[in-house]
């Protein structure tokens, strides 16, 4: 079967982006998203919940969970929400969030830090916010352990090496309090972050972990066999999406998928105009403010045609390259495998993005809706002026 690829949100005035589903057990469908003025939350944020009581086939009206702009001259920005359903029945949702400037990058990442909200009734009512101890940026959800344990990974700053790094905190009361996080790969040959727990039926842990060093690796993964204490890797995976936030789980069958996003290393496009370049900096998508504790993120750049410095901000053109998205299907057994000759997978192309002002894609959330059947959840530019939320329907056939 083709897949089947809908609209769930677009408004042509905001960057619709980094959606999360969860499908709950009474059979609801809860999706999150952040809406702002860009890639980059520069100059206001938004956080809107939607749901489907029909497997996803129609959407409840915009619903606005957070909302702020940057009147006073910081924004209060939520980043990359979270949404699922505990073993306890409990809906959290949990979002970074940062202070704006500085932003995300360098030393600024440490203003960085996890909030969680609870629902008892299917997302219809939510608590008051609860901040945590645990800080960084684009969180994995909340990984429950057999013993009671949740493990909550997050990105972090190196000060030392200028990396940013994966961490996993650990709470043994269900949120509340948090131990000191340890960083799982600090290998300097690699640059791993943005990962997606899989709790594997026998009690291993695997991590799917973006790889960034420039490397052009694929798709790397720690195994742990003693419930996060200790994690060995990292290993390369057949999954060639390496280059976005991995979203991975179990299906009802037993096999591994993770979907994400593959982009080559590549600022080119036919039209490279420098009328067109000015187009892609004038949609502001990336802004990153010119403070001390951006300092170490901003020297790793120099002034281009797709890059210009202000006194104080450098704006950076999006666009320059086509961003794909794809899911990845593979048995248990593989996904446990250390060898990469030993693995097994299907690549399944869900969506290319195509936009030559502003191709930004594969973010994504996942959630099956009915045994072998899925619906998958994207952001992406592609025929629209801003970024806007796509969905896929399809099943384990079609791989």
């Amino acid at each position: 079967m083709a897949i089947e690829r809908f609209t769930i949100s677009r408004n042509d005035d905001d960057y619709e982006a980094f959606p999360s589903l969860c499908r709950t057990r009474a059979g609801r469908i809860i999706l999150v998203y952040r809406e702002s003025n860009g890639h980059v939350a520069s100059e206001y944020c938004r956080l809107i919940l939607r749901h489907s009581d029909d497997g996803g086939l129609t959407w409840s009206q915009r619903r606005l969970f957070r909302d702020e702009d940057r009147a006073s001259g910081t924004l209060n920005t939520w980043n990359c929400p979270k949404v699922q359903q505990l073993e306890d029945g409990r809906i959290l949702l949990l979002c970074d969030r940062y202070d704006f400037p500085p932003g995300e990058w360098g030393h600024g990442m440490g203003n960085a830090g996890i909030v969680l909200w609870f629902s008892d009734d299917d997302g219809e009512t939510w608590s008051d916010a609860q901040p945590t101890t645990v800080n960084g940026i684009c969180p994995d959800q909340v990984t429950e352990l057999a013993d009671g344990r949740w493990l909550l990974p997050t990105n972090v700053y190196h000060e030392e090496t200028g990396q940013c790094l994966q961490q996993i905190a650990v709470s043994h009361d269900g949120g509340s309090r948090w131990d000191a996080p340890a960083v799982i790969c600090d290998d300097l040959d690699y640059r791993l972050a943005e990962v997606s727990i899989i709790a594997c039926p026998d009690g291993e842990l695997v991590a799917y972990l973006r790889e960034e060093s420039g490397r052009r690796l694929p798709l790397q993964k720690m195994i742990s066999k003693n419930g996060g204490e200790s994690w060995d890797g990292p290993y390369d995976t057949l999954n060639p999406a390496a280059q976005g936030m991995p979203v991975a789980g179990l299906t009802q069958d037993g096999l591994v998928m993770t979907t994400g996003r593959y982009a080559l290393q590549s600022d080119w496009r036919v039209d490279m105009s420098a009328a067109t370049m000015q187009r892609r900096l004038d949609r502001r998508s990336v802004v990153v403010p010119r403070v001390p504790a951006n300092e170490d993120f901003v020297a790793r750049f120099t002034p281009s045609p797709g890059i210009v410095f202000t006194d104080d901000e450098v704006v950076m053109a999006t666009g320059c390259g086509t961003a794909h998205t794809f899911a990845f299907l593979e048995p248990l057994e593989s996904a446990l495998e250390a060898d990469v000759r030993q693995q097994k997978g299907l690549l399944l192309p869900l969506d290319l993005d195509r936009n030559n002002l502003g191709a930004d894609s594969g973010y994504t959330g996942w959630v099956e809706t009915e045994p072998g059947r899925f619906l998958v959840v994207n952001y992406i530019n592609d025929d629209a002026p801003m970024a806007q939320i796509r969905g896929y329907r399809f099943g384990l056939d079609d791989f």
